[in-house]
Order: C-alpha cells, then structure tokens, then sequence
C-alpha cells in the first residue's frame, strides 16, 4: 500500500510540474516594415546567426548564415506556436509554398 501511495504521489508531483505541450494556432508571421520573416532551424542556429550578424558577416559572406535558417517565408504567412515560450517559439508553418517547416521564432514575429 505504502508502494501505491509514493507512485501516486511522484505521479502527480510529474504531472504538476511539466508544461503541457499543446500547440497554439492562428499566428500570422511577421511584424511591422517587414517582408520576410527568418525560421531558424533551433535557439542555438538563432543565437549563431545574431553572433555572426553582429560581427557583420551576413554582409561580406551571407552563405554563412544561411544554413542556420529552416526557411525564409513572406510576412503574412500563418504558423502554430508547437512550443510557445515567453520570448521565442517554435513554430510549424501552415500556409503557403513553406507549409511544413518548423522552427525557431522570436515572438517579436508572432501576431494574432
């Protein structure tokens, strides 16, 4: 009985503490004065890319960047959060010639 009680208890202990990942519909992707929106493949492409940016790469050898990108889709295109956070997300694109990619998104990008 004792052994019944402690699954139960670590069971709910689990279930109170892991977020749910359910995924959040209806964004439109972009923001104002943009035309293209970057998905980057994951959180550590996007941080490579911001470094390389910075240093002013993408200026002298943009070929650098590009393969830290999922794809490129035009502002406007829909997408649901898979993994919502409070700063960034990772998106699935559901509409366009892009439909079906995924990746990383600042939520700088999500609007809805």
């Amino acid at each position: 009985m004792l052994r019944l009680f402690n699954y139960t208890i670590m069971m709910a202990f689990i279930m109170a503490t892991t977020a749910p990942c359910i995924a959040k519909g209806g964004y439109t992707l972009g923001r104002a004065g943009i035309s293209k929106v970057f998905i980057w493949r994951d959180h550590a492409a996007f941080k490579e890319a911001i470094a390389l940016m910075q240093a002013g790469i993408h200026e002298k050898n943009p070929a650098l960047i590009m393969p830290l990108l999922a794809c490129i889709v035009p502002a406007g295109t829909t997408a649901v959060a898979i993994d919502p956070g409070m700063f960034s997300s990772t998106v699935l694109v559901t509409s366009g010639p892009r439909a079906g990619c995924r990746g990383f998104v600042t939520n700088e990008d999500l609007a809805d």
